[in-house]
């Protein structure tokens, strides 16, 4: 009987240990290919070295930009990363749902932060700088809607 709690006590601790190691820093950090599209080349140029063949010449000039943009679902997710990257010039984008922060890799001699906030707003959702207008506001799902 003390064996058989033994062996359970020390399988439990176990599987414990071993479910918690990977978690400690996963929650904190991007999926690995968002973090490989949010580099920028100047990352890989400190390192000492290019890696062509993961690289094109255009990734090696994009900037990383945040963008504070309102919305509140899934839907809301999609059009917004859409209309970001309907910016020519514009290389990824992701908004988070619960910061209403939308990440951008952009290369600066096509587009600016600017012209993707513009069509953002287009889209029905509000930045920092531009407004959607009414008429596109009212228009959203009302699962969309985030202005009281």
């Amino acid at each position: 009987m003390k064996t058989t709690i033994l062996a359970t006590f020390a399988l439990s601790t176990l599987l414990f240990i071993s479910c918690n190691s990977g978690s400690s820093g996963k929650n904190n950090a991007a999926p690995n290919n968002e973090m490989e599209h949010m580099e920028s080349g100047a990352a890989h140029t400190e390192m000492g070295h290019m890696d062509s063949d993961h690289m094109t010449s255009s990734e090696a000039h994009e900037e990383h930009a945040m963008l504070n943009v309102k919305g509140s679902c899934e839907m809301c997710k999609d059009r917004i990363e859409k209309a970001a990257k309907e910016v020519e010039g514009v290389s990824f984008a992701s908004w988070e749902i619960e910061k209403e922060v939308l990440h951008l890799n952009y290369d600066p001699k096509k587009t600016s932060v600017d012209d993707v906030a513009k069509n953002v707003a287009k889209a029905g959702h509000d930045t920092d700088k531009y407004k959607a207008d009414k008429a596109t506001y009212d228009a959203l799902p009302a699962c969309c809607k985030y202005r009281s």
